[in-house]
């Protein structure tokens, strides 16, 4: 090339492109700048410019101090910007940023109802209707593959830049306000093409008074990507955006504080993405929020943290994924309401480290959860829970696969001072704590299956109330070890365990009455089976112990019991369908101590110092049982006993008080019961009677309450066992349906009392006081049998009475004969007779002064049919006057006193031999008939021949009859026969007089009362008249009066004591066979 066709063809070209570049150069920022301003100002703005800098080699712009206005504020300001990209790389295409920078950028944004206007500028006129009509689809059209361009920005900042946000969506609605505010966001070496970038990103905004700062690092492409993000000052405040929120979610404040970091990376395998986030660390910070939920709802707290550390996922599709970590969550203050439910509490705190994963194997999970709550309070209409402190410890281990579930942990749960309550009914403990390891398996092939090793519950001072019932309980433990339980694929379900229940104080009161105890234990291993319709339990080495147990009633009856103890080796229950559950016992031992039952304060019901049952097995099911015990013994037992005041030492003695009974070998079913030896020792029985016959120590009725005794039938129909045969016999499907059951059978084979035993009789309704013991040395009964006809029964009594009295009585009988059937021998001796006066009188009709009874009874029965003899002596035994009189002749009666007196031998002794017979059959039956009335039959009849020859000198003045009915010789007292119209004494009369006198002088204790009586025939009437006028009546009166006069002058003349004789009313007798008479009466 030769200079010329350089200068042509190289330099003048060079030149040229050199100075219109130059000039385009220097004209570039002034062109720029014109039409910039040119364009503001057809918006009605103002723009200013400090610099603008444009150069091309490399391409750089470079502004300064931008200011753009309206009339009212600057809605745009730029302190700098600059963008420089590098020439070279472009040939490549690669755009290479080397320079890129923005700095104090302040723009204002508002939205005025649907037009949003941008640093003064209104973008609703650059849009036009076909902007706003959808995008019509059209035909993607195949391009000739390239070479993608690539970015490269190895550092870009963006710093003190604000963007004030006004709202206006209602113009009616005052303007919302915002700023959003640009602390620093930089970007370094940021590189990529298409869907491929990597780079650093560092962001610090301010939202309001929200903050903002996170930095991350990143690589990204459609096969793969990773991410390390670092959040740290973040700070949200629900008041600074609070209006970007819904109702009533605006009506909150609080602010929310946030950090943390992660590394993220995502890769396809196998054509599926995989995500993985390694060494998550957050932490979130909760202050004084108060959020509405609702109308009603809302949540609050002061201060909240929720953090996650230490934690890795991963995560290829929802059937794969994995996770661990620890999450850490702390609460105070907390509150939270929706409707009528509301929770809060002063602190929680909630650690949970996790391991979580799942793949094709199963799930799999494994962690601890600890929780602990102090104050927390939920409520809930009219139920509310209250507590003190809660805390939760449970490690768990969980696998879960297509085969089955497994799941392992411990679960120990601590509870402070509790109260929980619902409308009147309120649960409250001083602390409760739960501890049970757990090991759960389920499986297609065996089931579930769960054990747990030891599960312990403790409570302290638990009480519970409602409105008729309160419970306390000062500490209760419950301890439930070796829990088995397996549940096949059909439903057939086995548990065992051992059980131990321990409580102490418990205390119930409910409607005015009350219970408790010191101590409560319960041990028990249990096994549980259930098979289709068939459920059965077994209980072996069951142990229940009592003590301290106390009871009182409303009604002011108390029970207490010192101590009491249950053991079984096995008690089991069996139920099949809907039938009864079949029950059965093994080897049941109980032991008592210090029982007493009170029917009030002052009365006692019973009470005993010890009480045993050993060796009791039984059967039950339904009425159906068989039962078999070793032996029941009762020691020191007390039967009705009125209790007296302090320091009042007139105390009654107690019903019955036994030293001691012993029952041994019972076997006893539905039917009967079978025992072999009943033993009684030191058995004292006292029977107090009052003056009205009421029985002052029996305490089951009260004293006013007690009825006299009504007589029981002499016939009573009791059913025997005929009458079940003869009934089942006439019953159609008697065996099922029975019309009549034969009485509970009872076989004894032998009874005896032991000691010093008695029997205490007073009796204050007779006078004087009956005070009578009798002293039992023997009492013994040998083979009763209810069941056997044919079986006799033996009855041997050996008892005192005082030290001399003796009585001995045997008698076989046969309870089961059709009618009584019977032998027996009763000897007593030296029995004195007056104590008893009162109630023999009741049958004798005589008080009984003076004697002493020997008696040799022989009485036996056939069928009912009685007989027997009655050997009597009576030593020194004298009868009174009647028990209704003390006279000794009355109304023209011989007592029975003074006619058998003529019985006694030279010693004062009667003798008599006494057959007995009769037929309990017979309606006129009865047994204190038969036994007292032949003794009286036998005393009169005696004596009866002597007494009338006794009073044959006197024959005109007395005349004796026999009367069979009462058993008396009725001695009646001739009349002294007148003259009618005379009163005097006259010679007819002399025999009568002088036998009177006689009588009266042999008879130095008797009495005669004289009533004169006038006829009619002194009225010298010959017929008697209906009536009489008073002058005839007061006529005859004195007439008869003066008959008896001069009858008591001629005996006091013979000698007879004037207070012996007696005058009496005069009398008027009309008649028809009345006579002139004085009518006499001893």
């Amino acid at each position: 090339m030769t200079r010329r066709h350089f200068r042509h063809f190289v330099f003048y070209p060079f030149a040229a492109l050199t100075g219109l570049t130059s000039a385009m150069w220097l004209a570039a920022p002034f062109i720029a700048e014109h039409y910039l301003i040119a364009y503001f100002q057809k918006q009605d703005e103002n723009v200013t410019v400090g610099k603008l800098s444009i150069d091309f080699f490399p391409p750089k712009v470079d502004l300064k101090n931008i200011v753009i206005n309206d009339k009212n504020q600057d809605t745009l300001t730029l302190k700098r910007a600059i963008f420089e990209v590098e020439i070279w790389p472009l040939l490549t295409k690669t755009v290479h940023i080397s320079e890129a920078k923005i700095e104090g950028l302040n723009l204002v944004v508002a939205q005025h109802e649907k037009d949003w206007i941008i640093a003064g500028i209104n973008t609703s006129q650059f849009i036009t209707p076909e902007d706003q009509q959808e995008p019509e689809a059209t035909e993607e059209t195949a391009e000739n593959p390239s070479a993608p361009w690539t970015i490269k920005l190895p550092s870009f900042s963006f710093t003190d830049s604000q963007v004030n946000l006004s709202r206006q969506p209602d113009l009616n609605v005052p303007a919302e306000l915002d700023k959003f505010v640009l602390t620093n966001l930089s970007i370094k070496d940021l590189s990529g093409q298409e869907l491929t970038w990597q780079g650093e990103v560092a962001l610090s905004a301010l939202v309001n008074e929200t903050t903002l700062s996170l930095e991350s690092q990143f690589d990204y492409s459609p096969l793969q990507a990773s991410a390390d993000v670092d959040i740290k000052n973040t700070r949200l405040l629900i008041e600074s955006f609070r209006h970007f929120l819904p109702s009533p979610y605006n009506e909150g404040k609080g602010q929310l504080d946030l950090a943390g970091s992660f590394q993220f990376s995502q890769q396809q395998v196998n054509g599926a993405p995989v995500f993985d986030v390694k060494n998550l660390t957050l932490n979130t910070q909760v202050d004084n929020l108060n959020l509405p939920l609702g109308e009603q709802d809302k949540v609050s707290t002061k201060s909240t943290s929720l953090s996650i550390s230490k934690a890795n996922a991963r995560f290829v599709s929802a059937d794969q994924l994995a996770a661990t970590g620890t999450i850490n969550l702390q609460s105070t203050q907390s509150f939270f309401a929706q409707a009528d439910i509301a929770a809060q509490f002063d602190k929680l705190t909630l650690n949970t480290p996790f391991d979580v994963k799942r793949d094709k194997q199963g799930l799999a999970a494994s962690g601890k959860l600890d929780v602990q709550l102090e104050q927390p309070l939920f409520t809930q209409a009219e139920q509310k829970a209250q507590l003190d402190m809660l805390t939760l410890n449970t490690p768990f281990d969980i696998k879960q696969n297509e085969l089955g579930l497994a799941a392992s942990g411990n679960l120990d749960l601590q509870l402070g001072k509790s109260s929980f309550a619902q409308a009147e009914q309120n649960v409250q403990f001083d602390n409760l704590t739960f501890n049970t390891p757990f090991d759960v398996k389920q499986d297609k092939q065996s089931g579930l299956t769960a054990n747990a090793a030891s599960t312990i519950l403790d409570m302290n001072e638990l009480s519970l109330s409602s409105e008729s019932l309160a419970v306390q309980n000062q500490q209760l433990h419950i301890a439930l070890n070796d829990i088995a339980l397996t549940m096949d694929n059909d439903q057939a379900l086995t548990a065992s365990l051992l059980a131990e229940i321990q409580s102490h104080d418990l205390s119930v009161q409910q409607a005015g009455n009350t219970a408790d105890y010191a101590t409560f234990n319960l041990s028990n291993t249990l096994s549980l089976q259930k098979n289709g319709d068939t459920l059965s339990a077994q209980n072996s080495q069951l142990s229940i112990d009592i003590k301290g147990l106390k009871g009182t009633q409303s009604d002011e009856k108390q029970f207490s019991l010192g101590a009491a103890k249950l053991t079984a080796d096995q008690l089991d229950v069996k139920q099949t369908n809907q039938q009864s559950p079949a029950i059965k016992g093994t080897n049941l031992n109980f032991t008592s101590e210090s029982l007493d039952s009170m029917l009030t304060n002052k009365k006692r019901i019973a009470s005993w110092k010890n009480a045993d049952i050993s060796g009791l097995s039984f059967t039950q099911q339904d009425k159906d049982f068989d039962a078999s015990l070793a032996q029941l013994s009762v020691m020191d037992l007390t039967v009705s006993e009125l209790v007296a005041d302090a320091g009042n030492k007139q105390t009654l003695p107690p019903l019955s008080h036994i030293g001691s009974i012993k029952v041994e070998k019972i076997e006893a079913t539905q039917d009967g019961a079978k025992i072999k030896q009943i033993t009684t020792d030191s058995a004292k029985v006292s029977l107090i009677l009052d003056a009205q016959k009421r029985i002052q120590n029996l305490v089951f009725v009260d004293v006013e309450q007690q009825n006299t005794p009504e007589p029981v039938l002499k016939n009573p129909n009791v059913p025997r066992e005929k009458d079940a045969k003869n009934a089942v016999s006439n019953t159609q499907d008697a065996e099922q349906n029975p019309a009549f059951k034969a009485p509970y059978y009872v076989i004894l084979d032998a009874y005896d009392t032991t000691g010093a035993s008695s029997i205490y009789v007073q009796d204050k309704s007779i006078s004087p006081t009956l005070q009578r013991s009798l002293d039992i040395d023997t009492l013994s009964l040998r083979n009763l049998n209810t069941q056997k006809k044919d079986q006799a029964t033996v009855l041997a009594l050996k008892a005192r009475n005082g030290k001399y009295a003796t009585l001995q009585s045997d008698i076989t009988i046969w309870p089961l004969a059709d009618k009584l059937t019977l032998k027996s021998d009763l000897v007593i001796r030296e029995a004195e007779l007056p104590p008893y006066s009162s109630y023999i009188a009741n049958v004798l009709g005589y008080q009984i002064d003076s004697g002493q009874l020997d008696l040799d009874l022989k009485l036996n029965a056939d069928s009912g049919v009685l007989s027997g003899n009655s050997h009597i002596v009576l030593r020194e035994f004298d009868l009174g006057g009647r028990k209704e009189s003390s006279s000794v002749i009355k109304a023209g009666a011989v007592p029975l006193n003074i006619a058998v007196s003529v019985l006694k031998d030279s010693d004062n002794n009667i003798d008599l031999d006494i057959p007995l017979s009769g037929d309990i059959e017979k309606p006129e039956f009865g047994w204190q008939d038969f036994l007292l009335l032949p003794v009286r039959k036998a005393l009169f009849s005696a004596s009866s021949t002597y007494l009338m020859q006794t009073f044959v000198p006197y024959a005109n003045v007395i005349s004796i009859a026999q009367f069979a009915g009462d058993q008396l010789l009725k001695i009646r007292v001739e009349p002294l026969i007148f003259e009618a119209e005379d009163d005097e004494l006259n010679d007819s009369q002399d025999a009568f007089l002088k036998q009177l006198v006689a009588l009266m002088k042999d008879k130095k204790d008797s009495q005669l009362k004289a009533c004169g009586v006038a006829s009619y025939l002194d009225l010298g009437l010959e017929k008697p008249p209906v009536s009489i006028d008073n002058d005839t009546k007061e006529t005859a009166n004195n007439l008869a009066q003066k008959r008896a006069d001069h009858l008591k002058d001629y005996l006091v003349k013979e000698g007879i004591s004037s207070s012996r004789v007696f005058l009496c009313s005069p009398e008027v007798d009309l008649s028809k066979s009345s006579k002139p008479r004085i009518e006499l009466n001893f």
